[in-house]
């Protein structure tokens, strides 16, 4: 198993502003070779120093087949819409490092993202990291009398995986029912998984077979009438799931998992240690609850696990 040290300087501020850590892009940087996003990392655990007052959450994305799902069913789309491109265009081929890459929410971005760094301080060089883009034509209603044509620029998307979509979202429709997205700029996977499944058909609560009461073999034990009672309560007590079917984690923009901790409050020493967690597609999300300036140090498995 090999293990690369990542080390990360998180300057002082009082605006507690939200930073991120992109592992895959990361581990690409020390260890000279494309490490892909899509696969699940593991961070053995770190230290946090500072001088006192620095306190840091570390969310994930939820640790759920949902979420797993979701990911996946946006990498197949993104993956269709690449090879139909290949098979459209003679002689397009896919870049060496071409790679499905997303961000973790709407907050995140390349400014908020925080660069590993050497001993002194100096930050490593950064090489090209772009996330994946989705195009769909766009319909536009030039002369505002119902007749739809496409533009001449194509609607363009990146994805992030929790929350919402981001934009407009305004839609239009072509003669044969074809639904075009139009004006969005992010799309959240597991918000477009939600929205698109199928729920399971939803029986009634107590919805008891009318004969069950009366039937033999429901009564074969009857003493007073204990056995009609039991076949009632077993029909109408767990025959939902234990779970709300529209209630998907990561759905909603503040629908994080939280997996590790560290405070370092004044008094306490200036080292303090950060419990090993996973991270799907290796993003993490940093929240400042108190940012003197830190230190932060992880140590992660190099090969993440692919799903």
């Amino acid at each position: 198993m090999s293990v690369t040290r990542l080390v990360y300087e998180i300057p002082a501020d009082t605006d507690h502003v939200a930073k991120y850590i992109d592992l895959a892009r990361d581990l690409s940087i020390i260890n000279r070779k494309l490490i892909r996003q899509k696969q699940i990392f593991t961070v053995m655990g770190g230290m946090m120093k500072d001088s006192g007052g620095s306190e840091l959450e570390f969310s994930t994305v939820p640790m759920t087949w949902t979420t797993k799902l979701a990911v996946n069913r946006g990498f197949k789309q993104w993956r269709k819409l690449q090879s139909q491109t290949y098979k459209r265009i003679d002689g397009l081929r896919p870049p060496k490092y071409n790679d499905f890459k997303v961000y973790l929410d709407i907050g995140h971005n390349r400014d908020r993202t925080l660069d590993p760094v050497y001993s002194s301080g100096k930050p490593h060089a950064v090489g090209e990291w772009n996330q994946s883009t989705l195009v769909q034509p766009k319909l536009i209603d030039p002369d505002g009398d119902g007749g739809l044509e496409f533009d001449a620029n194509a609607d363009e998307w990146e994805m992030h995986i929790i929350g919402g979509h981001m934009g407009d979202g305004g839609t239009t429709t072509t003669a044969d029912g074809q639904t075009f997205y139009a004006n969005l700029t992010r799309v959240g996977l597991i918000k477009s998984w939600v929205d698109s499944r199928n729920l399971p058909y939803l029986t009634a609560p107590n919805n008891t077979p009318p004969g069950i009461r009366t039937d033999p073999l429901s009564n074969l034990f009857d003493v007073e009438d204990d056995d009609s009672e039991m076949a009632h309560i077993i029909q109408s007590e767990n025959d939902q799931a234990p779970y709300v079917f529209n209630n998907v984690q990561g759905a909603g923009s503040d629908e994080f998992q939280l997996v590790s901790y560290c405070d370092n409050s004044s008094g306490e020493p200036d080292i303090v240690t950060i419990p090993g967690f996973q991270a799907i597609c290796g993003l993490i999300r940093i929240d400042l609850k108190q940012n003197n300036g830190s230190l932060l140090i992880l140590d992660v498995q190099t090969e993440g696990e692919r799903f």
